[in-house]
């Protein structure tokens, strides 16, 4: 067994997916002059799924992939309504998007952050 529980690795893939949305929803917000661009995101509660469901998985050979990377990540096109310049960002939508992603992602790194303060605490009373 591991140092962290499925718990703390699942709250720490959580952070990590919720860094990816919050950068790619500011980067749909820095490209919203850009003609002809088309949103991204990512549907954080499915891909939170796949790797849960991967999470079973083990790594039996030092040749297998791992499961540290984002390259299984879907990114999901964003289409509504065009700009006349054929831009698709809608800023409203974006900046409040923006929100979501800051405080789902401040909350995931605060619950991290408890269980990593778990485990110091562990550690240091252990020495006494």
């Amino acid at each position: 067994m591991g140092l962290f529980d499925k718990t703390t690795e699942l709250v720490g893939r959580g952070a990590l997916l919720g860094w990816l949305r919050h950068s790619l929803v500011a980067s749909n917000l820095a490209n919203a002059e850009t003609p002809g661009f088309v949103p991204k995101d990512i549907d954080f509660a499915a891909e939170l799924r796949k790797w849960i469901d991967g999470f079973r998985l083990l790594k039996t050979h030092p040749l297998h992939f791992g499961q540290g990377g984002f390259e299984l990540v879907t990114l999901i096109e964003r289409k509504g309504v065009a700009n006349p310049d054929g831009n698709y960002v809608n800023l409203e939508e974006e900046v409040v998007k923006l929100s979501e992603s800051y405080l789902n992602y401040l909350s995931l790194l605060r619950i991290l952050q408890k269980k990593l303060d778990q485990l110091k605490y562990a550690i240091q009373e252990g020495g006494r």
